[in-house]
């Protein structure tokens, strides 16, 4: 949308000539909101922002940027955020707008007009169309999420903005492994982000295969049997037992999985009916929907991820119980007395498993 257009829709509130007039009236009543800092930064933010709206109404942008720029440093208030906004949208800062747009809405007082929510949210989905946006939720909840190396403080809703392109996503807590990895976002796009840490200590894939392997057991010769040894049935007993276990587990998450991805589809269906390919936009009127949409699909990818992880224990389990029972009896294996081994090892998003036998 050009610029000319974007101030026509926010004339009706905090337009060219009244930039953050009318939000200044209702907002500052009360105080500003989420405040920091002394009397006099407060004070000092206030005449700031003042100066900022007259250099904005008289078409200095990159002045009025500076000066509203300098406020917030000072104090996060709504009605500063709002018109940061404006201005940084004038000057094609989409990302700081798409920030600031929601950070106005997010937090205006309960005496805010419909008519200014109406303005802010529509400031917001213009901005969102320039920049993807990042769905995020971590596990654990607080730990500390940076984008390209900058710390980001997650909002309520768990939406971060970005330029489209790859960024690279880092999630650290103490006690936690780190997670890197690297997101690419598409222009206009939304994009769901959902990390777990591992523990320290928690084995991935590579470590729990070298902590099962001994090579200097495996690299012994093998000792010389006079007559074949015999085989216990347990092992068989217990590797048959995993592999029930392993298809049961599968089948039952398998039936949960396809009954949530159909009640989540059909909620998706009458959210677009109703509200469009954004009904669950910022400042939409289906929030408890939406909500129950997003935990459906949440759902949904743990029941995934254990359904493919019972199927893959089971048929790890089938195999290794199949070449213990084939096993010539007088191999090195059943010599030494070893049995199948199994060890499931999380890694990052994935879940492996390495076995000997």
């Amino acid at each position: 949308m050009k610029a000319s257009k974007r101030i026509e829709m926010g004339s009706r509130v905090f337009g060219r000539g009244l930039a953050g007039a009318c939000l200044l009236t209702v907002l500052s009543a009360a105080g500003p909101a989420r405040a920091e800092g002394n009397a006099a930064d407060s004070e000092r933010a206030n005449v700031l922002f003042k100066k900022g709206k007259v250099a904005y109404n008289d078409g200095k942008y990159t002045d009025a940027l500076r000066l509203y720029d300098e406020a917030w440093r000072l104090k996060q208030s709504p009605d500063i955020a709002a018109n940061l906004a404006q201005t940084e949208a004038e000057l094609g800062k989409h990302r700081d707008a798409a920030e600031h747009f929601a950070f106005a809405l997010a937090h205006l007082l309960p005496s805010s007009t419909d008519e200014q929510k109406k303005a802010l949210a529509e400031g917001l989905e213009i901005e969102k169309k320039e920049v993807g946006t990042l769905h995020v939720t971590l596990e654990p909840a607080d730990a500390a999420f940076s984008i390209d190396d900058a710390s980001v403080t997650l909002p309520t809703n768990g939406d971060v903005y970005v330029e489209p392109g790859d960024h690279r996503a880092s999630v650290t807590r103490e006690g936690y492994q780190l997670n890197q990895q690297t997101v690419h976002v598409s222009k206009g796009a939304a994009q769901v982000l959902w990390i777990r840490l591992l523990e320290v200590g928690a084995l991935p894939f590579a470590a729990a295969a070298d902590v099962l392997a001994k090579p200097d057991a495996l690299d012994a010769p093998p000792p010389k049997l006079d007559q074949e040894s015999s085989r216990s049935m347990v092992p068989a007993i217990v590797g048959g037992g995993l592999a029930v276990a392993g298809v049961a587990v599968g089948v039952v998450f398998l039936i949960s999985a396809n009954s949530s991805q159909n009640d989540a589809n059909q909620l998706g269906d009458d959210l677009t009916a109703k509200g469009g390919a954004n009904a669950c936009g910022t400042g939409t009127p289906f929030g408890s929907q939406c909500a129950t949409l997003h935990d459906d699909n949440k759902a949904i990818d743990r029941s995934r991820a254990i359904e493919v992880t019972g199927f893959v224990v089971a048929g790890a389990a089938a195999i290794g119980t199949a070449m213990y029972l084939l096993w010539p009896r007088s191999s090195v294996a059943t010599a030494r007395g070893l049995t199948p081994t199994f060890a499931v090892a999380p890694g990052a998003g994935t879940l492996g498993l390495v076995g000997r036998f």
